[in-house]
């Protein structure tokens, strides 16, 4: 065990080599000590307490702008350092105790704010579950660490890169412009074309609503326009979606109907308030959002669904609105805008990597299939409920503070408990209304059953990350790769690839019957997310991926998706190219299986059970096929409690901790 005492020691160690940079280089000491391998790497931050590091100022905060990418604490997983000096075998105990730790905590989480510089020298703060965000990471650590790779540079794609719409607010006092419309017959069949591609998201629109100011708006259009502003942003939105939906890729490259987008963001409120018709404000927010983040511009469809979000609070309809105050169909009305707000909420906080503006705890407002028991109400709230399983997982497996240190093992175990209780409640509303057969016109079902498996990936990746990283450090000093690991934490791991796989079999299947969502953005995530896990799982373990099939559905998908004009597919296929390409180098040569290896000690007994992680085989244990050959369901919430019944925290410490390279 690495003891208090042999750890202050080797502290003091550093400190004196400061000392000695001090003295001999004439560097401030303040400098030196933000230049020590400890900062945002260890429970011990060595840097001045009274100026956090990015609110230094003068000349220090000049050289931790120019240390950052050098640092890059975002970047740095905790104890890399740490573990690099054990590599010289300066000493076993910090091996040792770096070994057991580096599946005790999520490397993608740090104590400070994770910031990274792009190329024209900003900062751009790293959310700990956001998939850009991970591609950053990875791209950084191998680039780093892995010279032999020949990393190029990382194309970085922020927002905007894939399209920046751009708009002009129009003062309320000025009236909306209506011309270059299409008739009533074309602006119905375009909503009926929305409402097939958004599903459940289609009730933010109140449908009954809607079409009565759509048959008002096309006798008087200029009168409708300027009296019922945010109901004319709704249809300039579903005009915009439609065209979108229905139209290949324009020659210029530019989204089909984005000149409707364009006009309809110049029509939203700024941040003095919602004015009149909160409601129907907090809808085109909504609608707004859900295509900002359908042409990649991330943080400004994260800033307009938490205004949306906000405007719920402000109006109260997070609590239940009590039939009294407007009748059963307000009170109906403001709880289903809710809960599409609040999932739309839930899943770009976790697309950008931020928290969300509310807590589960001050909600009060029932859920829809607890008044209204309609297939879409019921629909809705198993997608609220995955949303809230999706909070579960950032304020737990992604949770920040003292008090998640050393339990990534434990929470993702809470979260596989939940995940099996959800997965039996997803199968039995399967079963009742699709007779166990899913359709691959059902966008109901598809729709729930890869955000289910998309939670996986979200909940594990955090073990990928920890995986690769001890395959990087094996492969800097040892020839052979393989990694040793608990068997628990082996199958956790097959059961990201596994369901990664089968997300992409899902979507390649909708691409071969041009079913794809190519517009909107949840199966581009799907897919590149997917797709991301796959390839470095390949290459820490590639005998937990039993096929490569996954690579011709990904370029399927891919394809599809470029070919129908999705703007963000593109960067994607061109950052998982040059991550395969980066990855080469750390691609086992061979992946004969052979059996397990044993440790044991000098008197010949098992000190515990590891296996190198490029030959596990974790069985046939987990059956995520969803979309396969009879089109079956299989969401086995007995394989989820079986695996989170395996991960015994002190028994994965323990097997972790007895391996000696």
């Amino acid at each position: 065990m690495y003891t208090m005492s042999r750890y202050l020691r080797h502290l003091e160690e550093q400190l004196a080599k400061s000392a000695s940079t001090v003295h001999h280089q004439d560097t401030p000491r303040q400098d030196a000590l933000i230049e020590s391998p400890y900062v945002g790497e260890s429970e011990i931050d060595l840097s001045t307490p009274n100026h956090p590091r990015f609110l230094l100022e003068d000349q220090t905060g000049i050289r931790w702008r120019e240390m950052t990418h050098d640092l890059d604490t975002s970047l740095h997983p905790p104890n890399t350092t740490y573990l690099q000096r054990a590599h010289t075998g300066e000493d076993p105990d910090i091996e040792q105790d770096g070994r057991r730790s580096r599946f005790s905590r999520n490397p993608l989480v740090d104590k400070d704010p994770s910031f990274a510089r792009t190329p024209d020298g900003r900062f751009w703060y790293m959310g700990p579950t956001s998939s850009w965000s991970f591609c950053r990471r990875v791209l950084r650590l191998i680039g780093r660490r892995v010279p032999e790779s020949n990393c190029p540079p990382d194309p970085w794609h922020l927002d905007g890169m894939a399209f920046k719409l751009q708009w002009r607010p129009l003062p309320p006092d000025e009236v909306p412009d209506v011309t270059n419309l299409p008739p009533l017959d074309y602006a119905l069949f375009l909503f009926s074309t929305v409402k097939f591609y958004f599903g459940f998201l289609s009730l933010i629109i109140d449908e009954e609503a809607y079409l009565r100011d759509l048959h008002e708006f096309y006798k008087n259009p200029t009168v409708k326009a300027a009296s019922a502003r945010y109901w004319y942003v709704q249809y300039l939105l579903v005009l915009a979606f439609g065209k979108a939906f229905l139209t290949h890729k324009n020659p210029s490259g530019t989204p089909p109907g984005h000149q409707y987008a364009s006009r309809a963001m110049a029509l939203l409120p700024d941040l003095s308030g919602m004015h009149e018709d909160p409601l129907t404000c907090i809808q085109a927010l909504s609608l707004g959002a859900v295509y900002l983040q359908s042409i990649d511009m991330r943080r400004a469809a994260f800033q307009h669904i938490g205004q949306a979000l906000r405007g719920c609070i402000i109006e109260g309809i997070h609590r239940h609105v009590p039939v009294q105050l407007g009748g059963p169909e307000l009170s109906s009305r403001c709880r289903t805008i809710f809960w599409v707000v609040y999932m739309l909420d839930r899943e770009f906080s976790a697309l950008i990597g931020a928290p969300s503006s509310i807590r589960d705890e001050d909600i009060t407002v029932r859920l829809p299939a607890d008044v209204e028991n309609s297939v879409e109400h019921v629909n809705l709230t198993l997608h609220v409920r995955l949303s809230r399983l999706m909070s579960q997982i950032l304020t737990t497996v992604y949770g920040v503070g003292d008090e998640f240190n050393g339990s990534l093992i434990r929470n993702t175990q809470s979260i596989l408990h939940s995940m099996a209780e959800l997965s039996h409640d997803l199968t039995a509303f399967l079963d009742t209304h699709f007779h166990g057969l899913i359709s691959r016109a059902s966008k109901m079902a598809i729709r729930l059953m890869l955000a289910h498996h998309h939670c996986i990936v979200l909940t594990t990746r955090p073990l990928v990350m920890c995986a690769l990283n001890m395959h990087i450090e094996r492969t800097e000093r040892q020839a052979s790769q393989s990694i040793a690991i608990s068997p628990p934490v082996a199958s956790l791991l097959q059961c990201c690839a596994d369901s990664a796989q089968t997300i992409l079999q899902t979507l390649q299947t909708l691409a071969d019957d041009d079913l794809i969502d190519a517009f909107l953005p949840f199966q581009i995530e799907d897919a590149s997310s997917s797709a991301f896990v796959l390839y470095l799982i390949r290459a820490i373990a590639p005998s937990l991926i039993h096929s490569d099939n996954w690579c011709d559905h990904l370029t399927c998908v891919l394809d599809k998706l470029i070919s129908k004009g999705n703007p963000a597919a593109p960067l994607r296929r061109r950052e998982l190219r040059q991550l395969e390409q980066i990855l080469a180098p750390l691609t086992p040569c061979s992946t004969t299986r052979s059996p397990p290896p044993m440790d044991v000690n000098q008197n010949g007994e098992e000190i515990g059970e590891t296996y190198g992680l490029d030959q596990v085989d974790v069985g046939e244990g987990f059956e995520w096929d969803m979309l396969g050959i009879n089109s079956s369901v299989s969401l086995p919430p007995r394989e989820l409690l079986d695996l989170a019944d395996q991960l015994h925290v002190e028994s994965i410490m323990r097997s972790v901790d007895s391996y000696i390279g």
